[in-house]
């Protein structure tokens, strides 16, 4: 990995409060992986062998219905790490992963991993805290989902897509297809179109496949307060 690639990778939630020894012994059995957008890191069911902090890029992480409808689970964007629970002995994928866009990852091996936490228990413990506060977002994403209006789910993922990305004040192109973002949000696409039209007063501008926040904190003001 190259040095920026290492600051990055510090600021993913479960090595942030890692000492800088042990941070670094991590960063030694990482290996970079490049994909194209479309390709495959994972499979739901896969035997979990590695888990991952992505560098650049945009990846995406779905679940299959028996429907044969595709869910969107997580869209997972620079210095957000996933699949840190398959750490445990025996663990499959319990979802399925790829490149939303062209993607480049640290990809960690779980056999080298669970080495080197017998040698220091501090990863285990930063393993077992990063799970736990994933857990709780997922959690806050059940909730908003169940007592949000349709607008206030859209102008929060928009949030999320926005911030990931920098902030762009040139606005910014839906890392996944828009019924992918609509299945997340549990609406149809023809609801997630309607509702960006609706959040067109509060500085929301969707033109030619482009989506620009005018007010950034008008929004976040607006999906905090639960506004219908």
């Amino acid at each position: 990995m190259t040095e920026a690639d290492r600051r990055l990778v510090r600021t993913a939630s479960m090595f942030g409060s890692l000492p800088d020894n042990e941070a670094n012994l991590l960063m030694e059995v990482a290996r970079t992986v490049t994909l194209a957008k479309g390709q495959t890191l994972f499979v739901e069911g896969d035997p979990g062998e590695a888990f991952f902090i992505v560098l650049e890029g945009w990846a995406v992480l779905s679940r299959d219905a028996s429907s044969g409808v595709r869910t969107l689970i997580k869209l997972v964007g620079p210095g957000e790490s996933f699949a840190e629970s398959m750490l445990a002995p025996d663990a499959r994928y319990p979802v399925s992963g790829e490149a939303a866009t062209p993607l480049r990852v640290a990809r960690f091996s779980t056999k080298r991993f669970r080495t080197l936490v017998t040698q220091w228990p501090g990863l285990g413990l930063s393993i077992v805290a990063a799970t736990f506060r994933q857990m709780h977002r997922l959690v806050d994403q059940i909730e908003h989902l169940k007592s949000w209006s349709v607008e206030r789910r859209v102008a929060d993922m928009l949030l999320q897509i926005h911030h990931a990305m920098g902030a762009p004040g040139e606005g910014f192109t839906l890392p996944v297809e828009q019924t992918l973002i609509a299945a997340r949000l549990a609406i149809t696409p023809s609801t997630f179109s309607r509702s960006l039209r609706k959040l067109a007063p509060l500085g929301v501008r969707a033109r030619r496949g482009r989506i620009t926040l005018e007010d950034p904190a008008g929004l976040a003001a607006y999906a905090a307060a639960g506004e219908t």
